[in-house]
């Protein structure tokens, strides 16, 4: 058994299922020949808003380190809020704010902790990484990111000690949609850009999530480009397998995840409006479960305010499973921004896994249309295609009236083959490149 160390800031991870990945690689690598070895930060340190408790068990008999860390984002929070946890950002930087502090705020954030606010943790977790990989013979590090700061540990030890590095990319780096909100000069831009740059050359791996998101990757540095790949986030198996969805009367729609401004939410509000005007008859209900931005809910309560709704919040990973199960028709939208083919929510896996038609708005040539292609109930729409849209929920709440529901099998090889044990498999066969 080869030991190899994941070197990650969230953990147990808290959220939707890209920052669940590596949950799951660990889980099911020692099936694979490699025993993972956890470098995290101790989460009574952390910035992060939570903490799934139904996630401990699942990272108990993994080997994990903890270390102490400075956190800029607690002061934020503190500042803003009152609350050292409340005010943590979570896909946004409070972009919808017009006082002072919260724009020197933001403004502080973007330009004086590049490449994000979480960088204070790398001193605590470098010297730690050196200890664990000398008492161990460890010959492969992983660092995940975001926060994309924690690559620069990886860039460190590899510097320093005789190890293969493997960076991974859960989601782009400058090219991320909400960098435009925090303010930052053009000095600070490319700054940014250099640090990731400088990451992707020296990496020995780089992985993503998606094809087009790995090319976006290669297509900034020169030098060897097969040491990119992508292996897709995939889906608990084990946990979707015995669900069983619960029976109700009334047609649900639910959408799972971070819902913000950046999103094409207002096409998804527009073809729902659409359809309840054909059906004005329809017993409808729509269940939002994740971080949904102000703006946003307001947004759906005024303008289908008719319309029985639940904005749960965060949910754990269990009950967020059984709201897709139970739709019957699950909800999805992108986010708009430059490079928009590379995006691919982890959700959408999830969501395949459930059998249930899948309705997004996004890039009809990107990585999710790529995802959707093979399956007559997953449909992607640009944001202007607000009348198709309607005309899918349409089929989509006939085929249910009519009693025959317009779903896939479970068991299809296609799904199977994105469960999280296969992921794992893909990766079990990198770091044999990588070491051998």
């Amino acid at each position: 058994m080869v030991k190899v160390l994941v070197i990650t800031y969230y953990w147990p991870p808290s959220g939707g299922s890209g920052v669940q990945r590596w949950l799951y690689f660990c889980k099911y690598l020692s099936d694979f020949g490699f025993e993972p070895v956890v470098l995290t930060v101790d989460p009574e340190k952390a910035s992060y808003k939570y903490i799934d408790e139904n996630l401990l068990d699942e990272v108990a008999s993994i080997e994990t380190y903890r270390t102490n860390t400075w956190e800029l984002l607690k002061t934020y929070s503190l500042l803003t809020t009152g609350n050292r946890k409340k005010g943590i950002p979570h896909g946004d930087v409070n972009k919808n704010k017009k006082g002072l502090l919260y724009k020197v705020s933001a403004y502080v954030r973007g330009n004086f902790f590049i490449p994000d606010a979480r960088k204070g943790w790398n001193k605590f977790a470098i010297k730690k990484a050196r200890e664990i990989i000398k008492h161990n013979d460890i010959p492969v590090v992983i660092t995940t990111g975001p926060p994309h700061s924690t690559h620069f540990i990886g860039n460190e030890l590899k510097k320093e000690l005789d190890v293969r590095w493997l960076a991974d990319f859960r989601d782009p780096w400058t090219d991320l949609y909400y960098n435009k909100d925090l303010m930052r000069t053009k000095r600070s831009n490319a700054k940014d850009a250099a640090m990731e740059i400088q990451i992707l050359k020296n990496a020995d791996t780089v992985l993503t999530i998606g094809e087009k998101l790995k090319e976006l990757l290669r297509s900034k540095v020169s030098g060897p480009h097969e040491k990119f790949y992508h292996i897709f986030n995939g889906y608990d198996a084990r946990k979707m397998s015995p669900l069983k969805a619960e029976r109700h009367n009334h047609f649900e729609m639910t959408f799972i995840g971070v819902l913000s401004p950046n999103q094409s939410y207002r096409a998804l509000l527009e073809s729902i409006k659409l359809f309840l005007t054909k059906n004005d008859s329809a017993d409808v209900k729509l269940c939002f479960a994740g971080n949904t931005h102000n703006e946003v809910q307001r947004a759906f309560e005024e303008e289908l305010s008719g319309v029985p709704m639940q904005f749960h919040g965060y949910v754990s990973h269990e009950k967020s499973l059984q709201f897709m199960k139970n739709s019957q028709l699950l909800l999805n939208c992108l986010a708009e921004m430059e490079h928009s083919e590379i995006l691919i929510s982890g959700k959408q896996m999830e969501y395949l896994a459930t059998g249930n038609p899948i309705l997004c708005f996004g890039n009809e040539k990107g990585e999710s249309a790529i995802l959707f292609k093979d399956f007559s109930n997953a449909e992607i729409f640009e944001k202007n295609r607000v009348h198709d849209a309607y005309e899918f929920i349409q089929l989509v709440y006939d085929r249910w009236k009519q009693g025959t529901p317009f779903v896939n099998e479970i068991d299809d090889e296609r799904i199977l083959a994105k469960s999280r044990k296969e992921t794992t498999r893909e990766l079990s066969q990198l770091l044999e490149k990588l070491i051998n």
